[in-house]
């Protein structure tokens, strides 16, 4: 059993006086447990601080604000969080919104989540509520967004949870001007756990394919994330984590590309989109749609299952014609690039369902 979170991480979010508040509390809490007959004002000159702080303490009233942070953690079983607790894959889940479509903002005021699809954001708040309870309601909101309202953006001002993603390493603020990394505990947790934080990611960051107008071939399937020029080395190290993950589990990706045509992001700052590229080949489409779970998302699942059923269909109206023009059945499946499995699929006409499959 491996600890991921503990009390001190929480605290360790603010700054440094009120973690010195946190300190001095703690010291003045050990000194009256061993002292039980110590008044505030001897306690406070033994801390070398004024007895205003400790007299409140003495009264049991205002307690260091990141302790009332954790203890409100506590109470909800979520800290100290370990590696056998069994709210670890909803945060893992909600954690991955947070390096996607998701975030924190900067002056830590919210964590959020934006979608092109009502049913996404809903599904958000209500893991959130799963977590925390009916209470955090009372700070959150679903409001209608773009220029047509087109868009909606769940969010959540209660600052016990914003504290806590903080500290399991959800990114803060702009994420194209920040650094990215993979949380070192999703990392080193089982598949299961790795499946729901990259399922979240994949779920707002995911480009899926489409038939080429030329009908023979898909378009781009790639997972793209923005950043400036200063943070080249980093976007290509975090999509290779995802690159890691998904060939553990079957799934081959290609080079990391870089869209030299360059956007600004809110501030008027130039950006570049950094790709991880999947392959298209048919065996792959088929592995992905399988294998990896999407989260937060309705409608890429459901494109992905109709890109690969026709797709199949135009892969066995090519395969019937090449027999017809004399190719023998194993030179065709070749030059169709159609392994073993992909062949069973195509000639079993298997349709490949719209809801999500995963394979533990």
């Amino acid at each position: 059993m491996k600890a991921i979170i503990t009390k001190q991480d929480i605290i360790n979010t603010y700054d440094e006086r009120q973690q010195e508040q946190c300190r001095l509390y703690y010291e003045y809490k050990k000194i009256k447990q061993e002292n039980p007959s110590y008044g505030y004002k001897r306690i406070a000159k033994l801390l070398g601080h004024s007895y205003g702080k400790t007299r409140w303490w003495h009264c049991g009233r205002h307690t260091p604000v990141p302790i009332q942070t954790a203890e409100w953690l506590e109470e909800r079983s979520i800290i100290p969080l370990e590696s056998n607790n069994p709210n670890l894959f909803l945060l893992a889940k909600v954690l991955g919104a947070t390096f996607g479509d998701g975030g924190i903002f900067g002056n830590l005021n919210g964590i959020f989540l934006s979608s092109s699809e009502l049913e996404a954001v809903q599904e958000f708040g209500e893991d959130l509520k799963r977590l925390f309870g009916e209470e955090i309601e009372e700070n959150s909101r679903i409001i209608e967004g773009g220029e047509y309202g087109h868009s909606w953006c769940y969010q959540n001002t209660n600052r016990s949870v914003i504290r806590l993603f903080q500290a399991l390493g959800a990114p803060i603020g702009d994420k194209a001007q920040i650094e990215l990394k993979v949380p070192k505990w999703i990392q080193e947790e089982k598949e299961t756990i790795q499946d729901e934080f990259f399922g979240s990611l994949l779920g707002g960051e995911l480009g899926v394919p489409k038939i080429h107008i030329d009908r023979n071939r898909l378009d781009l399937f790639s997972l793209g994330i923005t950043g400036s020029d200063k943070f080249a080395e980093n976007r290509i190290s975090f999509l290779s984590s995802l690159g890691i993950y998904l060939n553990n589990k079957g799934i081959r990706t290609g080079k990391i590309s870089l869209n030299d045509h360059k956007k600004v992001n809110r501030k008027g700052e130039p950006t570049k989109i950094y790709r991880l590229l999947i392959s298209t080949e048919f065996e792959n489409l088929v592995n992905f749609k399988t294998r990896i779970k999407i989260s937060y998302c309705v409608y890429k699942p459901k494109k992905l299952a109709n890109t690969i059923n026709q797709f199949a269909e135009i892969k066995r109206k090519r395969y019937k014609d090449l027999i017809l023009m004399g190719y023998k059945k194993e030179a065709a499946k070749t030059l169709l690039k159609l392994s073993p499995a992909a062949w069973l699929v195509i000639n079993n006409k298997q349709h490949i369902e719209e809801e999500i499959i995963t394979t533990k």
